[in-house]
């Protein structure tokens, strides 16, 4: 596997669990908000057998959680056998993707206890290669989708990062629309943007950090509505939070 980083502890990953955190090289989509972009570049990183990794996982006595993140990790070939051994071990495994490989997230399902789909837009394919610079076909996504929200075993999170200058609140409203039509169960995110070296200096002043206001009215219309699944904000402001605990504060 082409490993481009390893975090031995992390508290931010996955929501109240203390977990190891894997990046793999390699992603089938150019967003240029990417804060992990170095990850794209073949020649970042080493390759790491799954023996070698399983050492540093069995290792790490502080951690009841693995998420496997990148990059696009549904690239790795091996991905489903690291997964295999670490279920052996016990550990909790959590898998980033973008959910263009409907295929190889089916496959990964029986071994793996949760799944975070970066949802980058609306899955409409024209705004979708408008947002991440690629010819996408969203039915992949919905296919992914829909095979992870039929596995009540798994836990699943949706998020979007919302980022000022290519994405609009509109965009937010048509996700949230297709999670309630189609009876989403999990949790969906909203993810502030924020500029981090990753990004690249080009990209500095192209694309805008958006204000915690911003994001409060954009999730305005849901904090009273019946839904199925939780909604989250994650911004500077508040961390991560539910957002029937945001408005408390400005309806007191």
């Amino acid at each position: 596997m082409r490993v481009g980083g390893i975090i031995d502890i992390s508290t931010k990953d996955i929501p109240n669990r203390s977990t190891m955190v894997i990046f793999t090289v390699g992603c089938n989509l150019s967003c240029e908000f990417c804060h992990n972009k170095y990850l794209l570049h073949k020649a970042v990183g080493r390759d790491i057998d799954i023996p070698e990794l399983m050492g540093q996982i069995k290792s790490n006595m502080l951690v009841s959680s693995v998420s496997i993140s990148g990059g696009e990790p549904t690239l790795q070939k091996d991905l489903l056998d690291l997964c295999t051994e670490i279920k052996n071990v016990g550990k909790y495994i959590s898998i980033d993707t973008n959910g263009t490989n409907p295929k190889s997230i089916v496959e990964l399902l029986p071994y793996i206890n949760r799944i975070a789909l970066d949802m980058k837009g609306p899955l409409n394919n024209k705004r979708l290669t408008k947002i991440t610079g690629n010819q996408i076909n969203s039915n992949l996504i919905v296919e992914t989708f829909r095979a992870v929200n039929n596995r009540k075993d798994i836990d699943f999170e949706i998020r979007t990062t919302y980022v000022g200058n290519l994405m609009k609140s509109n965009d937010i409203d048509k996700i949230i629309s297709f999670l309630r039509k189609n009876h989403f169960r999990g949790s969906f995110v909203l993810q502030q943007y924020q500029y981090s070296e990753g990004v690249g200096e080009e990209n500095k002043l192209k694309f805008q950090k958006p204000d915690h206001f911003t994001l409060l009215n954009i999730l305005k219309p849901y904090r009273n509505m019946d839904l199925p699944f939780e909604i989250y904000l994650r911004d500077d402001i508040v961390g991560y939070s539910r957002i029937d605990k945001l408005y408390e504060y400005l309806d007191a």
